[in-house]
């Protein structure tokens, strides 16, 4: 749990530097580090309910997806749709659409925005079933000495 976590604070510091270096570029990196920024929370929400979801897309896929048969933790199909769009921009980002630089790069400017909005859906979900920070989990595993 403490892993993804830290892995998922990671990816959001890496986010912040090249948002912050390079405001008008690399938006295929920028998607990328976004939707590993969903992966990372979702598995740390699953670690703090006990429940391993798996370690490929497609187990992650199967174990959260509220359209599948008996998944072992299911999200809602709103939080779905979130993280369903960012795992697309993803795939797009990384491995098609290629043809013409300029526009491919016009093309990620756009899907890039969306993906902002997707995640900052798919935390908020997130943290309203549960999912704690770092510091909070920190907190829980203290000892009550009073």
């Amino acid at each position: 749990m403490q892993n993804h976590i830290l892995q998922a604070k990671h990816n959001e510091k890496f986010h912040d530097c090249i948002c912050t270096e390079f405001p008008d570029r690399f938006f295929d990196w920028k998607i990328t580090v976004l939707f590993y920024q969903a992966i990372h929370y979702l598995k740390t929400l699953a670690a703090q309910k006990g429940i391993d979801i798996g370690d490929t897309h497609y187990e992650i896929e199967r174990n959260i997806n509220p359209d599948r048969q008996s998944p072992k933790m299911a999200i809602t199909k709103g939080a779905w749709r979130e993280y369903n769009a960012l795992y697309q921009y993803s795939q797009t980002a990384r491995y098609n659409g290629i043809t013409d630089f300029d526009t491919f790069e016009k093309l990620k400017e756009t899907d890039y925005k969306f993906a902002v909005q997707n995640l900052g859906k798919f935390k908020k979900y997130l943290k309203s079933v549960g999912l704690k920070n770092d510091e909070e989990s920190k907190e829980e595993a203290k000892p009550n000495l009073a």
